[in-house]
């Protein structure tokens, strides 16, 4: 089938159920990934996906998705609460990686001996990621984001974008043989783009301001950030650092340059940017984290997708409310946090697939980590959903460290 025809059955399909699932009090990309699960039925696929061609569109679409949808997390959420609430997303960052990688390593160790030691490291690896894109769009669902735990959720998973960065650059060394220098290049890499990101932020503050002073440069303006994104993007990923990074930092940065310029045009900007995004690129990631799923391998590995779903979810938890006795947050918040920490979606599935192209891990473990990655991701908005209806003002909430209270 054309992909000029696949395009619009794929925005309807996720904009019906998209909607089906806000009228029931849950965000919109439980229905996108519904219809990626749908579209993943065999003769479906075989149908409108039939073509390598279509699957690459597709896959760019996505990938312009979520890179979009985390460029604005980054514009629209408050620097000021960032810093506010540094050292609660450092900590619940760190643990909440360290237990569920602990977690995973041994348990693979112990009932996959034969596996091997790297397939511990891999598998552990991949349990230990969160899925920014996922918790992003839930939290805009909810109008949640700017607030203290969104700011939390966010920045934690930024840092732990890091320890992803690091970890998949470790698994490509692994499969293709490299050396311990390879590894070592990652930080100066880090280092590189966020010096040129700095240059580029200066240059387009200029270029913005110059804009907003002429009349009816809208558009011109539009073009600039749209470029400084896919040029941040572009340069994150070619020094390994990876596109989602590029995203959030291109995001905050931009945040800092549109302060010089018309508030009215920073609301044009801002209101464009999140038309496209949500209402035409983003949905194509979620119904693309669906169309991963193969129902007939789901099936046949049903035990070992359980216990990897529960390691997983029982880590993440686990790993962000031990950081209780030295955080700020209520033990309900940090367990609401630890749920959002748990959402995957991306780059466990690119750990996965390495993996198992190096033949690194097994078919049965990579199916595992496939699976973990969907069903955790459609975990999240019905327990976020259930806990702020709940609890109302817990994601802005206070503690008071001496008695231990929310406000």
């Amino acid at each position: 089938m054309e992909i000029l025809a696949i395009i619009p059955i794929i925005l309807i399909a996720a904009f019906l159920l998209g909607e089906l699932f806000k009228k029931i009090g849950l965000p919109s990309i439980v229905g996108q990934i519904l219809a990626g699960l749908i579209f993943g039925v065999p003769a479906l696929k075989e149908l409108l996906f039939g073509e390598v061609s279509t699957l690459i569109v597709i896959d760019f679409l996505a990938t312009l998705g979520i890179l979009l949808l985390l460029f604005l997390a980054g514009l629209e959420i408050e620097i000021e609460k960032i810093k506010e609430t540094s050292r609660d997303s450092i900590l619940i960052s760190l643990c909440s990686a360290l237990i569920p990688f602990a977690l995973g390593f041994v348990f693979i160790l112990l009932v996959f001996p034969e596996q091997g030691f790297m397939t511990g490291i891999i598998f552990g690896g991949a349990l230990m990621v969160t899925s920014e894109g996922t918790n992003v769009k839930v939290l805009m669902d909810f109008n949640v984001l700017n607030t203290r735990l969104g700011a939390i959720m966010l920045a934690a998973g930024a840092i732990d974008d890091i320890f992803e960065v690091l970890f998949l650059a470790l698994v490509v060394v692994l499969a293709k043989g490299g050396s311990i220098i390879d590894l070592a290049m990652v930080p100066v890499e880090m280092i590189a783009f966020l010096a040129v990101a700095f240059i580029a932020f200066k240059i387009i503050s200029k270029v913005l301001q110059n804009l907003d002073k002429k009349n009816n440069e809208e558009t011109g303006l539009f073009s600039i950030v749209l470029i400084f994104i896919l040029v941040l993007a572009a340069l994150s990923e070619s020094l390994n650092v990876g596109y989602l990074i590029g995203a959030i930092i291109g995001g905050f940065l931009l945040q800092a340059s549109m302060k010089k310029i018309s508030k009215k045009n920073q609301i044009q900007l801002l209101n464009t940017i999140k038309l496209i995004a949500m209402g035409f690129v983003v949905p194509f990631f979620f119904v693309n984290v669906g169309l991963t799923f193969d129902i007939n391998t789901f099936l046949a590995n049903i035990p070992m997708i359980t216990v990897t779903v529960l390691i997983a979810t029982l880590g993440k938890i686990v790993g962000t409310m031990i950081v209780k006795p030295v955080s700020s947050l209520s033990w309900k918040q940090l367990y609401y946090v630890g749920w959002g920490m748990n959402s995957r979606g991306a780059a466990e599935l690119v750990i996965a697939l390495i993996a198992i192209q190096y033949g690194l891990i097994s078919p049965e473990i990579f199916s595992a980590l496939v699976s973990m990655s969907l069903i955790t991701t459609l975990i999240l908005p019905p327990i976020l959903a259930r806990g702020i209806k709940r609890n109302p003002g817990i994601m802005d909430a206070k503690v008071d460290r001496k008695t231990l209270k929310l406000d």
